[in-house]
């Protein structure tokens, strides 16, 4: 498993459950010691990230750092 460290960079990722990241931002578009991401299967994930369900219902990585419904 990867070496997580406070300042990684965070890219947007969409992310088919269970754990398969489907597509991910070419930049980065924030630093893990100064802005809000969510974690998803140990990983770090930037604000807006989207989690798709088996069941076709959606979360998104919101600024508070949680998974909301869409």
């Amino acid at each position: 498993m990867k070496s997580h460290k406070k300042k990684d960079k965070l890219t947007i990722n969409h992310i088919s459950a269970p754990n398969n990241i489907v597509s991910s931002s070419k930049n980065f578009v924030g630093n893990a010691g100064k802005d809000p991401f969510c974690v998803y299967a140990g990983k770090r994930h930037a604000v807006g990230s989207i989690i798709e369900r088996e069941d076709g219902s959606k979360l998104i990585c919101t600024e508070d750092g949680s998974w909301q419904n869409m």
